[in-house]
């Protein structure tokens, strides 16, 4: 018969393995979450995509166990696996053809912690341990989590400067070529002034002049836009006709277009196209979307500018001012690539076409959205029907005038 001390001794024994179970599973969570904070605390140190998937594959590691883990970066995929993991490229298809399709699979002792950016595949989970197999799980989500937060930072600091270089790789080229005509022709006229004639002296003081005016375009560019992000541009809000400003435009640039062989045609409207506006800023957005439709419009080509009286193609947000007048710009250039369309009004960016020798800053559009958005308006672009690019600039119809025009306050870092 068992006595009273031997219960007593053998619940003791009981409680003690119990006790040393739940200290065993407490030591190891803590384990396994203080492996997690590590990662999170040294993957924001990691400059490069690569290092970053080489702190997830040794926490993962660190686990006990094995894994593969894919970046997806722009178009590259990076791959980091164990070196006995079977089947690698079959795996990573696999994880290719998950993304963004879902967060956690599990399939047995192998589970896949899928993101945008990353993805992870564990073998050998411990699927035995239903407890600690959905700790790890948590665990390693948590992980992923914490590495596509890293991803999306260092992606938006390399696509940073990335369009930085390559702004001022296309500004340098910009003011490089007038620059050099200016001191190419001075250096001429001067090594040739008691030999040439007059006549060949003023062909010089016209290609200076030309190269000078060009130069001074591309400073006020960047001035402008650097007042207009600021807030500190003033707008001069006056009554004034949309049509007037287009005409103003096509004999602005009336020497372009004749150079280019090419014909703007301006179509009638019925429409009011009277309100107010700051007539020089508008004129200048004119300027700069016919610009625009000129320099990829091949030679013998038109372009179309017309009022459109449907407002089928405006956002929501201007949808609900039901008094708008909208200028649409035509042309029949090389178009704008899909998924572009809101980009190349962003400053610093042109089309992945403009390297066909179109050449530019990438300023101009930045610099209409500005304007417009300042106008309580709107500009888009797409895709033309009839090939090449259509710009849609709304703006709200106003019968009185607005005392004051305050641009969005600038919230990003100016590279000014």
């Amino acid at each position: 018969m068992t006595s009273t001390h031997d219960l007593e001794i053998s619940k003791l024994q009981t409680d003690l393995k119990d006790a040393k179970a739940i200290a065993l599973t407490t030591l190891r969570a803590n384990g396994e979450l203080g492996v997690v904070i590590n990662f999170l605390e040294k993957s924001f140190a990691c400059k490069d995509h690569v290092a970053l998937g080489q702190q997830i594959f040794k926490a993962v590691r660190t686990f006990g166990l094995s894994c593969a883990v894919q970046l997806r970066v722009d178009t590259e995929a990076i791959n980091i696996c164990d070196q006995a993991f079977d089947g690698q490229a079959q795996e990573f298809q696999f994880l290719s053809r998950l993304k963004n399709k879902g967060r956690v699979f599990d399939f047995g002792e192998h589970t896949i912690i899928n993101y945008q950016h990353v993805s992870l595949l564990v073998r050998d989970m411990p699927v035995d341990q239903p407890e600690r197999h959905g700790r790890v799980k948590d665990n390693l989500a948590v992980l992923l989590n914490g590495a596509e937060a890293c991803l999306n930072a260092i992606e938006s600091g390399t696509r940073a400067d990335r369009i930085k270089s390559e702004f001022l790789a296309n500004m340098s080229h910009e003011l490089r070529t007038p620059m050099h005509a200016i001191l190419s022709f001075s250096n001429m006229g001067h090594s040739r002034l008691h030999k040439v004639e007059l006549e060949k002296l003023g062909h010089y003081f016209d290609r200076i002049r030309t190269s000078g005016s060009r130069l001074l375009m591309l400073l006020n560019d960047m001035l402008n836009l650097s007042k207009l992000e600021s807030g500190k541009m003033e707008f001069l809000m006056q009554q004034g006709d949309l049509v007037d400003i287009i005409q103003r435009a096509t004999e602005e640039l009336e020497t372009l277009i004749t150079d280019r062989a090419l014909k703007v045609i301006v179509e009638a409207t019925d429409l009011d196209t009277v309100t107010y506006f700051d007539a020089e800023k508008m004129l200048q957005v004119m300027i700069n979307l016919l610009s625009n439709a000129i320099k990829f419009t091949p030679k013998g080509k038109h372009i179309t500018i017309f009022f459109d009286p449907h407002t089928s193609a405006q956002p929501q947000s201007l949808k609900r001012q039901t008094n708008l007048l909208t200028i649409v710009v035509d042309d029949q250039g090389i178009g704008i690539p899909e998924g572009e369309e809101g980009a190349i009004f962003d400053k610093f960016i042109q089309s992945s076409k403009t390297n066909t020798g179109a050449g530019g800053t990438g300023l101009g559009l930045s610099i209409v959205k500005e304007i417009v958005q300042a106008h309580h308006g709107y500009v888009a672009a797409s895709a033309n029907a009839h090939g090449g690019a259509r710009f849609r600039l709304s703006l709200p119809i106003i019968s009185h005038p607005t005392p004051q025009i305050d641009p969005k306050p600038k919230t990003e870092v100016d590279f000014f």
